[in-house]
């Protein structure tokens, strides 16, 4: 599209479906809580798609909603999966997947998709958000 901010074609072609792994540049990703405490940056960092929309294969729509991954367990919170390695995920060590700071990003800025949770661990994460939605 002309006349966006980055002159660049901001159109995605990928169909992005739920529960699939991405890699983004860090500096994307936003966790609120590193406004008070000091936060690692690496250069990339995994992300799930938490979404399952039409919006998701809509080239003409720049963006989606995806959760940042982290392997500090240590920080669990009540909002996150703590999923593990398993065949096709790309996970190489337990993980938490920051569901409570989904956000959106830009199509053309994920790298993927690298990997896919399993049947088991995309139902974990549905059961989750509806959880986490009041509905249960």
């Amino acid at each position: 599209m002309s006349g966006n901010r980055r002159g660049i074609d901001a159109r995605d072609e990928r169909e992005f479906k739920y529960g699939e792994i991405y890699r983004i540049k860090d500096s994307l990703v936003d966790f609120p809580e590193s406004q008070i405490v000091q936060r690692t940056y690496h250069w990339k960092r995994l992300l799930v798609i938490t979404q399952h929309c039409n919006s998701n294969y809509d080239k003409n729509i720049w963006t989606l909603n995806a959760a940042p991954c982290s392997s500090q367990i240590n920080m669990k919170r009540d909002t996150d999966l703590e999923i593990e390695p398993a065949t096709g995920n790309y996970i190489n060590k337990k993980t938490l997947i920051r569901l409570g700071t989904a956000q959106p990003f830009l199509k053309i800025d994920l790298e993927g998709p690298i990997g896919e949770l399993t049947t088991d661990q995309k139902k974990m994460m549905a059961a989750l958000q509806v959880k986490l939605a009041g509905v249960l």
